[in-house]
């Protein structure tokens, strides 16, 4: 006669800090990257921002966010509108108006993270005139926008491998 045995098998209890902790450590990870693409839009800047990084894990909610509070970042991220007005030029040596217009090259690009070289042009010819026509705007760049297309496909995958790591530490991965 054949005899066919089942023994049982207990699974440990299900340990819920461990699943946070790896989570939690991910989403430390992610926010520190995410920080780090947002420091490439103002890495050619004189007067560079900073940026902050909140991660929080609640019972039933994940988030992260990474930004700043600075005027001039919003402004070029954003974008300004203004209607075109005239500058007029002030008094100079012998009662005569001027305005020095020089040449200038942006750092950042609309759709592009990364800053590159600009600024004032050296060598650059310098413009005398009366008045000058200002165009009162700038176009906005979006980085965040453009931060959040890079990271959302990466967050649930970067997850998924945080709560696998958990599942096999606790003993529950398959």
């Amino acid at each position: 006669m054949i005899s066919v045995y089942f023994e049982e098998i207990l699974s440990p209890p299900f340990n819920i800090g461990v699943l946070r902790l790896y989570v939690l450590n991910e989403a430390r990870k992610i926010s520190t990257e995410m920080k780090r693409d947002f420091d490439r839009t103002v890495s050619t800047w004189d007067q560079k921002p900073r940026f902050s990084k909140d991660v929080n894990f609640g019972k039933d909610k994940l988030s992260i966010e990474v930004g700043t509070d600075d005027v001039n970042y919003r402004r070029v991220s954003e974008g300004t509108t203004g209607k075109p007005r005239v500058a007029r030029g002030w008094t100079g040596v012998g009662g005569a108006k001027a305005i020095k217009l020089v040449p200038y090259i942006p750092k950042t690009v609309p759709g592009q993270i990364d800053a590159r070289a600009g600024g004032e042009v050296e060598g650059g010819t310098i413009v005398y005139r009366a008045y000058t026509l200002n165009t009162g705007g700038i176009k906005a760049r979006g980085f965040d926008e453009l931060i959040q297309e890079i990271w959302e496909p990466k967050f649930a995958e970067r997850l998924q491998v945080a709560l696998d790591a958990a599942a096999v530490s606790t003993g529950f991965a398959f």
